[in-house]
């Protein structure tokens, strides 16, 4: 194929299966810095033929559109074919270049257009593009250009900041409705347990209406009989007290017996009341033991523990009073509660 070709004219070839369509316009809109002069732009057309769009964008003006054929099919094809093609351009003085792609396989076309005199090659490509690709060219061009790069990330952190906050206001109406679910299941369960100690109450009240009267006077009288128990268990003091009022008379009378008996030596009777205390004092569950015939008519004998008389008798004692006259003080105390 035979290209017609100057040193104004400048070269771009498209990458069609690396490169989109928006690259390609975005790269013409680049070579109008190169105008006046002819641009020939050389890609395999009939590879895209799907696309309507070429149609559109070979009717520009200003601009020559080569279809290139294919030596041979499978990979590296294309890029075989913009090699041929790189190549008459050099060969017919063709200086300027223009290289869509971001395939590293055309370091060796940018090689070639710089094997004898040297062209200014301009590549235009993605940030994925190599490092070694970049290096080929005398200028690198990025797409999308950073302007449009930041406006799109701009747009994109608004965008974010707008789900950021749709998602908290979801988040908030979620804790709200739980809130609100968790109140209403409480209420209904308190709700609940208020209907269920109602129907209990009304069903004993409607039990104790139906009951017959002697079940109930049988109740009311083992209620009564509890309490008198309680009040009865609850004083002992009274039952205490009225135990030490009657056994002081049976000690007088044992004196008494004691004065009546013969006299013996006097030894004998000095030692008599120390042996009758020592007597006494080994017996701790009984009090002096006279007989009921040597007791005036209506004393009661009556045993009084050891511990007792011993409390009776220091009472008697702090109190300087004969033991008839604190028997009597006690037995009316006692009677007067």
């Amino acid at each position: 194929m035979t290209l017609e070709s100057s040193n104004t004219t400048v070269g771009i070839l498209y990458d069609i299966e690396n490169a989109p369509f928006e690259m390609l316009n975005y790269t013409l809109g680049k070579a109008r810095r190169f105008q006046p002069c002819r641009t020939i732009v050389i890609s395999d057309w009939d590879e895209r033929p799907e696309q309507k769009r070429w149609d559109k964008l070979m009717r520009r003006p200003g601009f020559t559109f080569r279809q290139i054929s294919r030596t041979f099919l499978g990979k590296n094809s294309l890029d075989s074919a913009l090699y041929d093609s790189a190549k008459l351009l050099y060969q017919e003085g063709v200086r300027r270049f223009f290289i869509i792609t971001t395939d590293s396989d055309f370091v060796r076309i940018a090689q070639m257009l710089n094997s004898k005199e040297k062209s200014y090659i301009i590549g235009v490509g993605t940030k994925q593009a190599s490092e070694t690709l970049r290096n080929a060219y005398d200028e690198f061009i990025v797409y999308p250009p950073e302007e449009r790069e930041t406006v799109r990330k701009k747009h994109t952190s608004k965008q974010e900041k707008q789900v950021e906050k749709a998602e908290k206001a979801e988040k908030a109406e979620a804790k709200k409705q739980a809130k609100q679910l968790k109140q209403a299941k409480q209420e209904k369960e308190h709700k609940e347990r208020k209907e269920a100690k109602e129907m209990v109450k009304a069903a004993k009240e409607l039990k104790e209406a139906k009951e017959p009267k002697e079940v109930k006077a049988v109740k009311n009288k083992k209620g009564k009989n509890e309490k008198a128990k309680t009040a009865k268990n609850a004083k002992p003091e009274k039952a205490v007290q009225a135990e030490p009022e009657q056994p002081v008379k049976a000690e007088k009378p044992a004196k008494r017996a004691a004065k009546a008996a013969p006299k013996q030596g006097k030894a004998e009777k000095a030692n008599k009341p120390q042996m009758e205390q020592a007597k006494a004092a080994e017996q701790p569950a009984a009090a002096v033991k006279v007989p009921e015939s040597a007791l005036p008519e209506g004393t009661l004998a009556v045993r009084l523990p050891k511990t007792l008389r011993r409390q009776l008798e220091e009472r008697m004692r702090e109190e300087e009073v004969t033991m008839d006259e604190l028997v009597t003080y006690l037995l009316m105390r006692g009677l007067s509660r």
